[in-house]
């Protein structure tokens, strides 16, 4: 029974060690960002029979089996995937997964996960995991974001005119602006377009004209058309012109350049009583570009990497890519935040951020330690009252082989 009973009191001390040991890991990392806690789990070990059970017969009834348990041990240490708060640190390059998912970190041949996502820039441009240098993944793999990376101009092919033309003007009346379009290299060139009011050609038809300001264009082909406008004052007919540009010879520059003007937008109404100058026409946007270096950058909650450059262009640069796994309990530690696949993990799912079940990104935050500081304590606690308890059973077994030594003296 003695010799029982230290059995049971050994795994019980080995088994609240383990429990106070995870406990211990878990307060310890109370401020690393992106942990995730554990959990020990105990069961009852393997029952010494000292009788079998009987079932109930016509003459008595049955009886329960006689079993001595053989202590307990730690049947499993299970992570807990809930996920931490939000810590604001402003950092463009720090982010946050919310929602389900792990970002994918390379390391050469080798795959990590990871629920911390305090990266940063590396010396040539690649984002990159602070701790450890892994190279972030994002759909077709590294993801570069280097300071200063330009973009080309490109020529001007359409340009987008909006505003009111004066319904109660006199026939004949002009209405001249300037706009600006783009050759192949970004050289910005300047032209007039002029309307005139043509109803004695037409109900509702203003004419117009297009003429250069420039001594770099040398001629211009199609730069003449025609814009009725209906009853409502909406554009009828002739709502694009093309406009065919020829620039003197320049090396580089693309001759002829062809431009579609769009007046779809264009009105043609009278102004209101009391208010002057209703003509207003003006380019309201045009495609062509100068060339342009990077000058920021901005992660959206798809992923989605969009720089920001000199020339006033937005353009996407990457987009990150996350992970999903049926049991991410199951995957392994392997220290650094980082998690690796197991064979109870199920493989991992990649797509981008906020598809199939994956969570979104929060820019200039990480994900604090889902640590609950009170139920540890708690957990601390008890583990330690099991721990002195199994320590007591064992000096009071010792206790009792003593006493039975001391019989024979």
């Amino acid at each position: 029974m003695a010799l029982r009973a230290l059995s049971s009191g050994i795994s019980g001390l080995q088994a609240n060690q383990t429990a106070l040991d995870v406990i211990g890991h878990n307060i310890a990392n109370i401020n690393t960002a992106g942990f995730k806690s554990e959990r020990a789990l105990f069961a009852d070990q393997l029952s010494q029979t000292i009788a079998g059970g009987s079932a109930p017969t016509g003459a008595a009834g049955g009886k329960d089996p006689m079993q001595i348990g053989l202590g307990t041990t730690v049947s499993a240490i299970r992570t807990s995937m809930v996920q931490g708060a939000a810590l604001a640190t402003d950092n463009p390059t720090d982010l946050m997964i919310q929602g389900d998912g792990f970002f994918i970190l390379r390391n050469g041949a080798d795959t990590a996960y990871t629920r911390t996502g305090a990266f940063t820039l590396d010396a040539g441009g690649k984002l990159v995991d602070t701790t450890t240098g892994h190279y972030v993944q994002g759909v077709g793999g590294d993801i570069t974001i280097a300071p200063g990376t330009t973009v080309p101009a490109s020529a001007t092919t359409s340009a987008i005119f909006g505003g009111n033309l004066d319904a109660s003007v006199a026939d004949g009346t002009t209405y001249p602006l300037t706009f600006s379009v783009n050759d192949s290299l970004g050289g910005a060139h300047t032209m007039t377009l002029t309307f005139t009011k043509d109803f004695a050609g037409g109900a509702g038809q203003w004419d117009w004209a297009v003429t250069e300001s420039d001594a770099a264009i040398a001629s211009l082909a199609g730069s003449t058309g025609t814009v009725t406008f209906g009853t409502s004052g909406a554009v009828s007919a002739g709502s694009t012109g093309g406009l065919g540009v020829t620039f003197a010879a320049t090396a580089g520059v693309v001759s002829p350049q062809n431009v579609t003007l769009d007046f779809g937008t264009v009105t043609n109404t009278a102004p209101l009583a009391g208010f002057a100058g209703a003509s207003s026409v003006s380019m309201t946007s045009q495609n062509g570009y100068t060339a342009g270096s990077l000058t920021s950058f901005a992660i959206g909650a798809d992923g989605t990497i969009t720089g920001h450059y000199s020339n006033g262009r937005n353009d996407s640069i990457g987009q990150l890519e996350l992970v999903s796994f049926a049991n991410p309990g199951g995957l392994e530690r392997q220290g650094q935040n980082l998690f690796k696949e197991s064979v109870n993990s199920g493989p991992p799912q990649r797509g981008v951020p906020g598809t199939g079940g994956r969570g979104s990104l929060l820019t200039g935050s990480l994900e604090a330690s889902n640590v609950d500081l009170a139920r540890e304590f708690t957990e601390l606690i008890t583990a330690q009252r099991g721990f002195e308890a199994s320590a007591k059973i064992i000096r009071i077994g010792d206790e009792i082989l003593q006493t039975a030594v001391n019989i024979k003296q």
